[in-house]
């Protein structure tokens, strides 16, 4: 009785112990298969059917898409100079055609004017001038409404050394300055002598640039949109994006002005750049835009 018994649990145990081999073994070649495949996984957005993430304003109603007939924009960010850091590599990191408006004569002008130029920015220069009625002072130097053409000439010569990779210029403030057709004549006159030509960010409605560019056969342009007036929300930037529409058929680019003060103002543009991409918008450099200035 003891053999029989003996025998009847030797032979359950090599049951019992085949079964449990082969348990462990599928086991073990499952966790394989998955390490596998996290392993190809970082390949997966070239494949054809990747699809990058929908802009936040493409909830928004547009009266216009790609296939109208629209102009390209210019975007360019003023103010840079006053701050460097992640900020400011960040605002480089940016498409190369978007414009950099550097102030003279601040603590980070020559740093942000580098940068930009090195990943491969227009920089232009963010010209302080006088504004009507106003306490602030535009900056350190700057062109007032009653400066005699040699000051001036003094001024943005300063200025173009600081920033001899500059192709343009802008004004900063200058409601009172750039509503004076003498001030604007000695500007363009002597910016077209150098080689740069300017760009109203159009502050007055009395602007007497226009005027002074044709007294002066030189080429400027006009700033038509500031993107973070009144702020940076959502509903801005859909509105900004709706307002292109009424420049279906125009030939000239689309000029936008924005500012790089802070982190809301970086995140805006990068949403309203994406938006205006998907729908079909091309954004291009000052030297694309207007090839005539050059001459």
């Amino acid at each position: 009785m003891e053999r029989k018994l003996s025998f009847i649990l030797l032979i359950m145990l090599l049951i019992f112990g085949c079964k449990g081999k082969p348990e462990t073994q599928t086991h073990a070649s499952q966790e394989d298969q998955v390490v596998y495949e996290e392993a190809i996984e970082p390949q997966e957005p070239e494949s054809a059917d990747f699809t990058p993430q929908k802009s936040p304003l493409s909830k928004y109603e547009y009266n216009w898409s790609g296939s109208d007939d629209m102009p390209d924009i210019v975007i360019i960010v003023d103010d840079f100079g006053n701050s460097g850091g992640k900020l400011l590599e960040d605002f480089a990191d940016l498409p190369q055609e978007i414009v950099f408006a550097v102030l003279p004569d601040l603590s980070h002008s020559k740093t942000a004017a580098e940068i930009a130029a090195r990943k491969g920015h227009e920089v232009i220069i963010h010209v302080p001038m006088e504004a009507e009625n106003s306490s602030v002072s535009p900056g350190k130097k700057f062109i007032s409404k009653n400066m005699e053409e040699d000051a001036i000439q003094d001024v943005l010569d300063d200025f173009i050394a600081q920033m001899p990779m500059a192709i343009a210029a802008n004004n900063h403030m200058g409601s009172a300055a750039t509503a004076s057709l003498s001030t604007m004549n000695h500007v363009i006159g002597h910016l077209k002598a150098k080689g740069l030509f300017f760009i109203d960010s159009a502050t007055t409605a009395q602007s007497a640039v226009f005027s002074a560019t044709k007294q002066n056969n030189a080429f400027s342009a006009r700033r038509d949109i500031f993107l973070d007036v009144p702020d940076n929300s959502d509903a801005t930037l859909a509105d900004k994006i709706q307002s292109l529409g009424k420049y279906k058929g125009r030939r000239e680019p689309v000029i936008i002005i924005t500012h790089c003060h802070n982190r809301e103002k970086l995140d805006a543009l990068r949403k309203f750049i994406t938006q205006v991409e998907s729908m079909g918008i091309r954004i291009v450099s000052l030297r694309d835009a207007f090839p005539q200035a050059r001459t």
